[in-house]
């Protein structure tokens, strides 16, 4: 049985662990080469780093299969503008094809619609094939490839996309 818990504080250094071994074991060597891993996993996915988003208002939440954590979501509502980024949303790679990324999404568009969110945007890394089908699937829609600097001579390659909740049947 698959269950969504909130995350808190407390949880921070076994979601960095996690998101370090899914980045290792997901990534390598098609989505990142190893220093990627290591300076992209630096700048986001240190405990300190999660905790700072948690305090800053990021809602972190456990994907638990019978109570063990196999995955973690994170988002945040921007009501100013009726919409959620979806930040995170990883899953340990024996996991995958199971359907329980589709129940997350599930989840976090409930959350969505419950705050008033007219849509929920992401971004993935384009050469991450595995999660850009996923999220079509789930009826996102690709609205732009962006690459952006982010220091040191790394750049986020990304798909941004986007789900619509007025539009969703």
């Amino acid at each position: 049985m698959l269950s969504i818990a909130p995350a808190g504080l407390q949880d921070a250094e076994t979601i960095a662990g996690m998101a370090l071994e899914i980045w290792r074991r997901h990534y390598l060597p098609d989505v990142l080469n190893q220093d990627e891993i290591d300076y992209f996993w630096n700048r986001m996915y240190r405990p300190e780093a999660i905790r700072n988003e948690m305090e800053c208002g990021i809602v972190y939440e456990r994907i638990l299969r019978q109570g063990e954590m196999v995955g973690f979501l994170a988002y945040h509502h921007q009501p100013e503008q009726a919409r959620m980024r979806l930040n995170k949303l990883y899953l340990l790679p024996q996991y995958h094809g199971r359907g329980y990324g589709a129940l997350a999404l599930a989840h976090v568009k409930a959350v969505a619609a419950r705050l008033g969110a007219r849509e929920i945007y992401l971004y993935v890394f384009r050469k991450n094939n595995t999660a850009v089908r996923a999220y079509l699937r789930a009826g996102f829609v690709i609205v732009r490839a962006e690459v952006t600097e982010c220091g040191d001579g790394y750049y986020y390659d990304d798909y941004v996309m986007c789900y619509r909740l007025d539009e969703a049947d």
